[in-house]
C-alpha cells in the first residue's frame, strides 16, 4: 500500500510533461518507488527493459515485478521479469499489476486481450477487449465499450455493459460472450 501512496505523490507532485517518457519501480536500495527517464522501449507490446535499471530493481520471490509506466502511448502498469522484458497489464488488481493465475496474466496488445507466461510470451491473442485473471478454472472476456460506475466517495467503480462470458483454461467459451457485464452468468461446474 505504501507503493501506492508514494506513486500518486510523485505523479502528483511531478513536473513531467505528457510527451516525456518516465517509468516509476520499486528500488532494491532506497526500498521507495524511484522515477526512472525512458524504462526501454516497447514493439508489438514487449517492453525491453534498461539493463542498468534491472540492477536496482526489487524483485519479487517469483522474479517479477510489477511498474508503472508514464510513455506518451504507453501509460499504466506492466508486469517484468528479470530477464528485461515486460508486458502492459491494464485491468489492475487494487493498483497493482493483475494476478497470474493458471500461470497467466492478462495483457492488451493493439488493443487485444492477450494471456501471457511470466517470460512474456503470449499464450493467447483474442478477439476479446477485456478479460480478468483466470479465477476457479475461468476468465471472464468482454467485447465492447464497458463503463466504470463510481461509488459515492469516487474511489471505486463497478463496471457496466459490454458483451461478456466466460472461457476456461483451454480458452473454450463456456458462457457465451452476450451479457452486459453487470449480469453475465458464472459457469457451472459439470
Amino acid at each position: 500500500m505504501k507503493f501506492i501512496y508514494i506513486l500518486i505523490a510523485v505523479l502528483a507532485s511531478s513536473s513531467v510533461s505528457s510527451e516525456e517518457m518516465l517509468c516509476m519501480y520499486p528500488d532494491s536500495d532506497t526500498h521507495e518507488l524511484e522515477q526512472a527517464k525512458n524504462c526501454g522501449p516497447i514493439k508489438d507490446g514487449l517492453l525491453t527493459v534498461d539493463s542498468s535499471l534491472l540492477k536496482k530493481m526489487m524483485w519479487s520471490k517469483y522474479g517479477m515485478q510489477c511498474i508503472y509506466m508514464n510513455y506518451p502511448t504507453d501509460k499504466g502498469w506492466f508486469y517484468i521479469n528479470q530477464n528485461g522484458l515486460g508486458r502492459g497489464s491494464p485491468f489492475t488488481h487494487d493498483n497493482d499489476c493483475n494476478w497470474f493465475q493458471s500461470g497467466l496474466a492478462v495483457g492488451v496488445t493493439n488493443g487485444q486481450v492477450v494471456y501471457f507466461n511470466q517470460v512474456m510470451d503470449v499464450v493467447k491473442a483474442t478477439e476479446y477487449t477485456w478479460a480478468s485473471n483466470f479465477y476457479e478454472g475461468y476468465s471472464k472476456v468482454c467485447k465492447g465499450e464497458l463503463t466504470k460506475e463510481y461509488d459515492s466517495h469516487g474511489e471505486h467503480y463497478q463496471l457496466k455493459g459490454g458483451q461478456c462470458g466466460f472461457i476456461d483454461r483451454e480458452f473454450k467459451v463456456v458462457v457465451p460472450v452476450a451479457y452486459p457485464y453487470e449480469s453475465t452468468p458464472k459457469p457451472t461446474s459439470s
